[in-house]
């Protein structure tokens, strides 16, 4: 009688996945998956991000499964990809963070034409070029005040969906903003 799929060792599923079949390697990681999103989510403090670093931790790792020698234990590298991604992600929202803060403080602040200008422009210019969903959600939620649960019920989306393309078209925004803001500030 032959083993099932649920009994075939890790060791086994990794030198099929280092052979190119995808089923064994996505066996071979599923199990690892709650581990890497909470330490994810414990470096970052943002479930979105957190979800991002698992995604990205788990292509990297395809990738790269040829470079995994058999002694290395795959939960401990998977780790150790996943904390790179993470302090990147990390990174990379402090860096953008600021911007969109201090954007939203000048419009509150004094929300004439004047005083926020160049950013109120800059924004305009990323508000057109954002499209889909994520602009759907997006004006829904900010321009016509809506919950997110009613977008999502009006979308046919789960609710942390929603959550996810709201969050990454937020960021999308800052990066843009940032960007467009730039050469002015050079």
């Amino acid at each position: 009688m032959s083993a099932g799929p649920a009994e075939v060792p890790e060791a086994r599923l990794l030198e099929l996945a280092k052979a190119g079949d995808r089923d064994a390697f996505g066996r071979a990681l599923c199990p690892y998956l709650p581990m890497l999103y909470a330490y994810g989510r414990s470096l970052c403090a943002d479930h979105h991000i957190a979800q991002d670093v698992v995604q990205q931790t788990a292509l990297i790792a395809y990738r790269k499964i040829g470079f995994l020698f058999p002694e290395v234990d795959f939960g401990s590298w998977l780790k150790g990809i996943a904390r790179r991604e993470a302090l990147s992600e990390r990174r990379k929202a402090a860096r953008l963070r600021p911007t969109v803060e201090e954007i939203l403080e000048a419009v509150y602040d004094d929300p004439t034409p004047a005083a926020v200008g160049p950013e109120r422009e800059a924004l305009g210019e990323c508000l057109k070029r954002l499209q889909g969903q994520a602009a759907a959600i997006l004006t829904a939620h900010y321009f016509q005040g809506e919950k997110l649960t009613d977008v999502a019920r009006q979308l046919g989306l789960n609710g942390n969906t929603v959550r996810t393309l709201l969050h990454r078209a937020r960021l999308a925004l800052a990066d843009c903003v940032r960007g467009r803001l730039a050469p002015e500030h050079s």
